[in-house]
């Protein structure tokens, strides 16, 4: 083999090692700029929305009346699902808001813009609540 063939070869396999090297730090780009545009960010509107809203801590324990103002229980706790919904759990026909029969609700179902302070579902009676679903926490 004569110096000018090796060199060729070397030549070669230095451009394949270059061009391995090149698409391997390219390939990942996509997931790299994916992640790096994953800013989180409140524009004035949420932070409007978010001034207004109410702490979980000042609706737990808040009595849950029906749009007849007949009062059917209290919030216990709240759930937030893996998928963005948020439930809150209201022990049923226990004023204390500790026992009683605990049943999940979808927190939209929920008006908290009650003059009365009370947190309102409407349509709701506790009659039909018991007849839900037990929450149990399994966590």
């Amino acid at each position: 083999m004569s110096a000018d063939s090796e060199g060729d070869i070397m030549n070669r396999f230095r451009f394949l090692l270059l061009a391995a090297i090149v698409s391997t730090a390219i390939a990942p780009s996509p997931w790299i700029d994916r992640a790096a545009g994953q800013e989180v960010a409140l524009t004035p509107l949420e932070t409007t929305e978010v001034a207004r809203g109410y702490r979980a801590e000042t609706l737990k324990l808040k009595p849950v009346v029906n749009d007849k103002n007949e009062t059917i229980g209290k919030i216990n706790d709240f759930i937030f699902s893996k998928e963005g919904n948020v439930y809150a759990v209201v022990s049923v026909g226990d004023f204390s808001g500790i026992s009683g029969q605990q049943i999940a609700v979808p927190f939209r179902s929920l008006k908290l813009d009650n003059p009365s302070s009370y947190v309102v579902l409407p349509g709701a009676s506790r009659a039909a609540l018991e007849k839900l679903p037990v929450f149990v926490n399994n966590r």
